[in-house]
């Protein structure tokens, strides 16, 4: 597996990595047949993240270039890319992970309840290392679910381990606010963003686990896969097909920033 690291091609392995007392904001990225998607977004989240943490940044075409053969380097016109800023250096490195091309179709989930970690960084950032979601991720496959819904102390449903939570409440795709306590997806946007351009109802509200239950559907969303159909663990998906007839056209519509 090869790594970008600042200009260079090396093995993946000798790249830099973020560590727990130096953090650095990182982008999943996902690709579909050596495409991209939503790359400037990512960009423009990773360079916000760097401002707010004080490290420089540098988003110029190269890096697509990098990402671009990485894939071609790698073979994984389907694979995830991971676009890293490491404070220590900086710098910035593009890595590439294998995806499978017929991902799960169903998220297994599993309420969790997980301690918050001394000192972790805000909810809003994404940062590596994160050892929170991966204590929220672990807890839910240590009970045999793929993923971890993060339940907060008063309740209320925030995210998963991995991406955005939906629930399909009274027809309504609905998904917790940006309080501060969720990362602001860039597959949760773009959703709520093509919704809104087609009249299509999208919420934003808390929701409970009163609402988890009573939900015609659940759908969990990242970047790297888009919206997956969900359900808890023991259950069976809901017929309907809703996420496959109303998020997952949402998700192949162009973006238009």
């Amino acid at each position: 597996m090869t790594a970008w690291v600042d200009g260079a091609f090396v093995a993946a392995g000798a790249a830099p990595q973020a560590t727990a007392a130096a953090p650095g904001p990182f982008e999943t990225l996902g690709a579909e047949r050596g495409e991209l998607r939503l790359w400037r977004q990512h960009l423009r989240r990773l360079a916000a993240a760097a401002a707010r943490l004080g490290l420089a940044f540098d988003g110029s075409p190269r890096l697509l270039a990098a990402a671009a053969e990485l894939l071609r380097r790698n073979g994984h016109d389907d694979g995830i890319l991971r676009l890293s800023l490491v404070p220590a250096g900086p710098v910035v490195h593009v890595v590439l992970a294998s995806r499978p091309r017929a991902p799960t179709s169903v998220v297994r989930l599993l309420p969790t309840v997980v301690a918050p970690v001394a000192g972790e960084p805000p909810r809003d950032l994404k940062l590596w290392p994160r050892p929170f979601y991966d204590a929220v991720r672990q807890q839910a496959q240590d009970g045999g679910a793929d993923d971890g819904i993060v339940v907060a102390p008063d309740g209320a449903l925030l995210e998963t381990a991995v991406g955005n939570l939906w629930l399909r409440l009274d027809g309504t795709w609905t998904t917790p606010p940006l309080d501060g306590r969720v990362l602001p997806g860039l597959a949760r946007a773009h959703l709520l963003a093509a919704a809104r351009r087609r009249g299509l109802p999208v919420a934003e509200r808390p929701v409970d686990l009163g609402d988890l239950h009573r939900a015609e559907a659940l759908a969990h969303g990242n970047a790297a896969y888009g919206p997956r159909p969900a359900v808890l663990l023991g259950g069976s998906p809901p017929a309907g097909g809703f996420v496959d007839s109303e998020l997952l056209p949402l998700w192949r519509e162009p973006p238009l920033d």
